[in-house]
């Protein structure tokens, strides 16, 4: 068993931060995906018989990378929030501890 428990909340923070950067590639990801562009020149004259499928694909794959833009960002979120949430618990538990010391150095 544990002795201790130790929350770093500004590691955590940093880490909500790279996992921000993170999602924030999935969009640039994201992006590239939709910027696909076969109707005009050589490839839609003679390829023409691909550009259904590969738009077909291209959008599929801009909706999945859009769902997963949005788990990225929540995760981010959330780890922040763990942090907060620690952070406000300890701070209680250390106010209730000192206020019981304060209470038992009186009455001793």
């Amino acid at each position: 068993m544990a002795e201790r428990i130790a929350i770093d909340f500004e590691l955590l923070t940093r880490h909500a931060a790279r996992v921000e950067q993170v999602a924030g590639d999935v969009g640039v990801a994201r992006s590239a995906a939709g910027s696909i562009n076969l109707g005009g020149g050589a490839f839609g004259l003679m390829c023409n018989f691909l550009v259904l499928p590969t738009s077909v694909v291209s959008s599929m794959a801009q909706s999945a990378l859009a769902a997963a833009e949005q788990m990225v960002q929540r995760s981010a979120r959330e780890i922040s929030a763990v942090g907060r949430d620690f952070t406000t618990t300890e701070e209680t538990i250390s106010a209730e501890i000192a206020t019981l010391e304060s209470e038992l150095r009186s009455v001793g």
